[in-house]
Formats: structure tokens, sequence, C-alpha cells
């Protein structure tokens, strides 16, 4: 008996080390683990805690991108709702390329865990640095789904943006996607550009993000949610260039991808 109440002990020791300690005492130079939970996904960024002003701490978040955030505790209520003690992540625009596009604010409870504010989305947080980026098992959109326009390995598929083209190559199925071979096909930017990229086909959520990448270049192509489009067999969406390593956009153009062309 004795030995089963010091293994119970012993899990209450470890679980209350693993929480976070609460009211949280925020300082510059914390890091804390965010992670929010899209359709099986995990989407985590380690979020560095900078100056401060009247409480609020400017933040740098990076993980599945790079982007400024705000952190602060609530003791009170937080204006303009009903919550009190509650620490809020406010998370701004990412300025690298990224499949969550949009700001959105995660308001976390003395558990470590919360909501995305009007969106319903998990989200947790922990002191420490951990693992970022995205990671779990994933599946295409349902629209694409439903489209009958799953992808599968073998198929060649046209990317079409600032004024290139590249048929791209479903080499590998992955977790979250496929991986491939990228060849331009047409060029006329202007520019001379190798022939040979990298393509990568990620699913986040309702979302196809497609990448491809040469040495530090890297543009990058969100397609949301187009049933009718993806019937026809032509999605439409919006691509932005990245210098890998850098912060911000290069340049903005719509981007159209033919699926599995004959």
């Amino acid at each position: 008996m004795k030995h089963i109440q010091a293994l119970i002990l012993l899990a209450i020791f470890n679980a209350a080390l693993a929480q976070s300690p609460w009211p949280p005492r925020l300082e510059q130079g914390q890091v804390w683990n965010f992670v929010i939970e899209v359709q099986g996904q995990r989407l985590a960024w380690n979020v560095r805690l900078g100056t401060a002003q009247n409480g609020i701490f400017e933040a740098q978040a990076q993980g599945v991108d790079t982007r400024a955030a705000q952190v602060a505790y609530f003791a009170e209520t937080l204006p303009g709702t009903n919550y009190k003690n509650v620490l809020v992540f406010d998370f701004k625009a990412p300025t690298t390329a990224s499949s969550v596009t949009s700001p959105f604010t995660c308001l976390i409870q003395p558990d470590g865990k919360g909501t995305v504010a009007l969106a319903g989305i998990p989200c947790s947080a922990t002191l420490g640095s951990a693992a970022a980026g995205t990671s779990g098992s994933a599946s295409a959109p349902i629209w694409l789904k439903e489209a009958r326009k799953e992808p599968v390995v073998g198929q060649t598929w046209r990317l079409e943006t600032f004024n290139v083209a590249w048929n791209l190559t479903l080499s590998k199925a992955e977790s979250d996607g496929f991986s491939g071979s990228a060849k331009i096909v047409e060029n006329r930017s202007g520019d001379l550009l190798p022939t040979d990229w990298a393509m990568r086909l990620y699913y986040v959520g309702r979302t196809l993000r497609l990448d491809v990448s040469v040495g530090q270049a890297l543009i990058s192509c969100l397609l949301d949610d187009q049933f009718q489009n993806a019937v026809d067999g032509v999605l439409r969406g919006e691509a932005k260039l990245y210098s890998q390593g850098q912060q911000g956009s290069r340049g903005q153009s719509g981007c159209r991808v033919m699926l599995n062309p004959r």
C-alpha cells in the first residue's frame, strides 16, 4: 500500500512540475511554448518576451512562421470580455511564409489551456522552449476530397505565379502533404532562374499551402477553400516571395495551380 501511495504522490509531484506556475510571472527573456491544434495538426511557436510597457510584453514568435506578438497577464477582468485571471497571447500577422496567415488571440486559463478567440480552436502555453513548427498527421482538405481531386504520388501539377510556370512532381507522401521536385517550364519574368527547384505541399485545415524553393528563394502559394475550382481542376490563390532567413515578403502575386493536367 505504501508503495502505491508513493507512486501516486510521485505522479502528482511530476504533474505539478510540468504545469507552468500560476499566476505567471512574466519577465523579459522568458520563452513560452505556444501550441494550437487544427484538425489533427500541432502548430507550435516558441515565444520570447522582450520589453514591457504597462504589463504588456512585446514578443517574437518563431516556429510555424515568424511573427510579432504581445503577451500579458490579466488578474482582473480583461477589457471588453468577462474573462479574468487569464494569460493573453496576441499574435500579429506573419512576416514569413505561413499557412496561418491571419492574426489571432488566445486566452490561456490557469491550467495552461485555452481557445483562440472567435475561432474556438484549442490552444495551450507552457513556460520553456520546446519543439516548434508543424507536426501530426493530416489529410487533404475536405473540399478537395469531395471534388475527387485528392493528390497521389506520381501526379504532376502545374504552378503559375510571378510570370513563371513550374511542373510539380509529387514524389513522396508526407504526414502533412507531399514533397517532390519542381521544374520551370515557362519563364516570362525577365529574370534568369535555375530550372530545378524543390516543392512541398502542406495540408493545413481547409487550406493548401504549396511551396517551391531554390537556394534562399521561397515562393509560397496559399489556396483556400474552393470546391468548384477543384472540380474544374484549376485552383487560384495568393503567393508571396520570400528570401529565407529574412523577415517579410519580397513580393506578392496571384497564383494558379492546375491539378494533374493531361
